[in-house]
Formats: C-alpha cells, structure tokens, sequence
C-alpha cells in the first residue's frame, strides 16, 4: 500500500516538474525570458524538496 502511495506520489511531482518547464520551454519560445527564468526557478525548488520516495529508497 505505501509503495503504491510513493509511487502515486513520485508520478505525480514528475508530471508537474514536467508541466514547469513545458511552461518555460513556452515562455522563452515567445521571447519571454523572465517568464522562462521564473518558470524554470519553481523547476529548481520542485526538485529540491525533500522526496519520501527517496527515504523510503534508503531505509530498504
């Protein structure tokens, strides 16, 4: 159950990291390059918040 849960959980943080930069790849297509750097900010910070599916990972 709680893999499943992690898994769930890692899936959707993918797809939304994903769904970030789609909107920076967009931004910066339109020459909004402060859209894209702010965009691709909010990439950084998604990526860089702790992961349970990590910890979980390590403890096995």
């Amino acid at each position: 159950m709680i893999r499943a849960i992690d898994d769930a959980t890692r899936a959707e943080h993918e797809r939304w990291v994903a769904e970030v930069r789609s909107w920076a790849d967009a931004a910066r297509e339109r020459g909004d390059e402060a859209a894209a750097r702010r965009y691709l900010a909010q990439t950084e910070r998604l990526e860089g918040i702790p992961k349970p599916w990590e910890n979980q990972q390590r403890a096995a």
